[in-house]
């Protein structure tokens, strides 16, 4: 009983994050997730996108993920961002290498993702 928990609970986060990636990606007019798995063992997030304009797919992974909460806001956390073009890993290293490596969840996600504070 407690395996197909997990297993439910891994699957509604999972279902969440991906559903949250689709929405930013088609707000902002970038693209489409074509693939995502999320490994909650080893906390990683492994996801492919066919970005606006672009023939090949972008392979992303998101290695130790984590949510946390702090003053009543959600974030997801991470160690790092890895792609499959050097040149687009090298550019967000830079980009979040400096900062805390956290993404504010936007209020609609935060209670179900709250489960997993």
């Amino acid at each position: 009983m407690l395996k197909f928990l997990k297993n439910k609970k891994e699957a509604l986060l999972s279902a969440s994050i991906e559903k949250f990636i689709t929405a930013y990606l088609e707000q902002k007019n970038l693209g489409e997730v074509t693939a995502f798995r999320l490994d909650s063992n080893k906390r990683d997030i492994y996801l492919t996108l066919l970005l606006r304009k672009e023939k090949n797919p972008l392979e992303i992974v998101v290695l130790n993920y984590n949510f946390i909460k702090e003053k009543e806001k959600g974030f997801f956390t991470f160690d790092s961002i890895k792609t499959s073009r050097d040149w687009k890993s090298k550019t967000l290293e830079r980009i979040i290498g400096s900062e805390d490596k956290k993404i504010k969840i936007p209020d609609k996600y935060v209670k179900i993702v709250g489960i997993f504070l």
